[in-house]
């Protein structure tokens, strides 16, 4: 345990101590049952609602700016007929509304499309073109049998 020497001069232990000891005492005590459980149940929780975001953000990111289009009018219309119901909720579905809007433009500025032509520094390249004249002059010298 603790030395004598080490204690302060009132014979207490500090806080730190109590909390030291504490822990000490919680590792050394094997998990019950009903921890074991519900500890378990969180971690399939946990799981569950870390899939559920994952797959909502796949659905997000496979969505196109016509869907966002659409999504962002049905949230509008819906905040419209709600607005006498729940201030409160018509506002949320507004706010809504208007990241569905943006989010087309906010997509492209965040990543480039990859569908779209590749580009080098400003420029888009075409891998479909003709090498030039002299880049096929050195490529038919290097395919030519050598000549006796």
């Amino acid at each position: 345990m603790v030395d004598q020497e080490d204690r302060p001069a009132n014979n207490r232990r500090s806080r730190m101590e109590d909390e030291v000891l504490e822990i000490l005492n919680r590792t050394d005590r094997p998990v019950s049952i009903s921890d074991h459980v519900r500890r378990k149940a969180q971690r399939q929780r946990r799981a569950r609602v870390a899939g559920v975001g994952a797959s909502l953000q796949s659905v997000i990111a496979t969505a196109g700016p016509g869907t966002m289009l659409l999504g962002c009018l049905a949230l509008a219309v819906l905040a419209y007929l709600i607005r006498d119901v729940s201030a409160l909720l018509a506002s949320i579905l507004v706010v809504a509304s208007v990241v569905l809007l943006l989010m087309p433009y906010l997509g492209r500025r965040r990543r480039p499309d990859p569908l779209g032509p590749k580009r080098w520094r400003g420029r888009d390249i075409d891998l479909a073109a003709p090498p030039p004249p002299w880049l096929g002059a050195i490529r038919d010298r290097f395919r030519r049998p050598p000549q006796p």
